[in-house]
């Protein structure tokens, strides 16, 4: 049997194809899931319009997961996953998302793909292994306590006025 990365050498480019066909449904699905199980999840969100907010990050949210996902297929890497979700780990804990929120969207985005994409039986099974790599890594990312995200330092010299 074939190893994930090697599934991922061979067909990953053909997923992130067959994914990205369905990408509104499978985006809009999850987001629903969301917006339903979710509905008191980020809504101190920074904007003048706390519930718009809300409802743009139950929108964005499974859209860049989309795009991360395509990225990891059309590289053939997960490493790009675990970078992701490294970022993301010590900023969304300020908004209240646990690992059980982030676990919940990765397994809706891979239902919403087995049911609206077509793929074989073949890639069916790979994309099981898929989620629970992902799922892996997510879990790997979340046991460990988040680092204090620090603004990047500009790589510029600052100007200092002098008065």
């Amino acid at each position: 049997m074939q190893s994930l990365e090697t599934w991922l050498g061979a067909r990953g480019s053909m997923l992130a194809q067959a994914l990205d066909a369905q990408r509104d449904i499978i985006c809009e699905h999850v987001a629903r899931k969301l917006a339903t199980n979710y509905p008191d999840l980020c809504p101190n969100l920074p904007a003048e319009d706390p519930e718009l907010s809300q409802q743009i990050m139950f929108q964005q949210t499974p859209q860049r997961f989309h795009t991360m996902l395509l990225a990891a297929l059309r590289f053939r890497t997960l490493a790009i996953v675990e970078r992701e979700y490294r970022w993301l780990w010590g900023i969304v804990q300020r908004f209240g998302v646990e690992r059980s929120h982030l676990l919940q969207q990765v397994h809706w985005y891979f239902e919403a793909a087995r049911t609206f994409a077509s793929l074989s039986l073949e890639d069916l099974a790979w994309l099981r292994a898929l989620e629970s790599a992902i799922e892996q890594i997510v879990l790997t990312i979340t046991s460990v306590p988040p680092t204090s995200v620090q603004p990047p330092h500009p790589s510029y010299p600052r100007l200092s006025h002098s008065a």
